[in-house]
């Protein structure tokens, strides 16, 4: 399936939740300056993650042409400085998003030093953001959740490792969906993520609010599925 409809929430296969009410795109973890940052650590990706992204988008804008797009953190890799290629590709898409809709950014923990590249294109970042009845923030750090609120974070990656018969294994990148917390799956190549099925969550907001999730897997062929998987709760 191309998208999944939950209400006014639609889970897109592009790795996009969609907000039709706010007419608003929400997408998280590009690390953009992945590969950079492994040369210098002496592993050599070729880099593709940037033209990946960049398809992405146009197919989103394609089909949603979204008014607003939010960015929930990790637009960027390098915790330190600025890399080169972090510099050309976060400008290069802040760019595609400015010339086509309003850019709201959420600060995540890999985004030190983002300020200056979005200051640049006069863009303010911001440690959370509320539309509405939705929170955003990136995770990383603890928050309350208002009770009219629904809060959409990222940070975690999220998995999901699924076995056949044979015990041949595929893991796929997916959304978790609960009324209160929606987790949002890394647009980077490189995110292997949190395996949601050993229940071991890094960011302190899951670990403390314990929901029960939905889990809807993103597979190359057959886009956004239901995952006929018991929901997964955090213990």
């Amino acid at each position: 399936m191309e998208e999944i409809n939950l209400g006014d929430i639609t889970l897109s296969r592009y790795f996009m939740l969609y907000l039709e009410d706010y007419d608003t795109a929400v997408m998280a973890d590009f690390h953009l300056g992945y590969e950079d940052v492994m040369a210098q650590k002496g592993v050599f990706l070729p880099k593709l993650q940037y033209p990946y992204i960049l398809g992405l988008l146009s197919k989103i804008f394609e089909k949603y042409a979204p008014k607003r797009v939010i960015i929930d953190g990790d637009l960027k890799h390098e915790f330190s400085r600025n890399m080169p290629q972090e510099w050309d590709e976060i400008e290069s898409i802040i760019d595609f998003f400015v010339d086509r809709a309003e850019l709201i950014v959420i600060r995540g923990n890999h985004d030190n030093f983002l300020k200056g590249i979005l200051r640049r294109r006069g863009i303010e970042m911001y440690n959370a953001y509320s539309l509405g009845n939705y929170l955003f923030a990136h995770g990383h750090k603890d928050i309350e959740i208002p009770n009219d609120k629904v809060l959409i974070m990222a940070h975690e990656h999220p998995s999901i490792t699924l076995r056949d018969e044979v015990y041949a294994t595929v893991k796929l990148p997916c959304f978790l969906y609960s009324p209160q917390i929606i987790v949002l799956p890394a647009v980077s190549l490189y995110a292997a993520g949190t395996d949601v099925s050993r229940n071991e969550f890094i960011s302190p907001i899951l670990k403390r609010a314990k929901p029960n999730f939905k889990i809807f897997g993103i597979d190359e062929k057959e886009g956004i599925v239901p995952l006929n998987v018991p929901n997964t709760k955090i213990i």
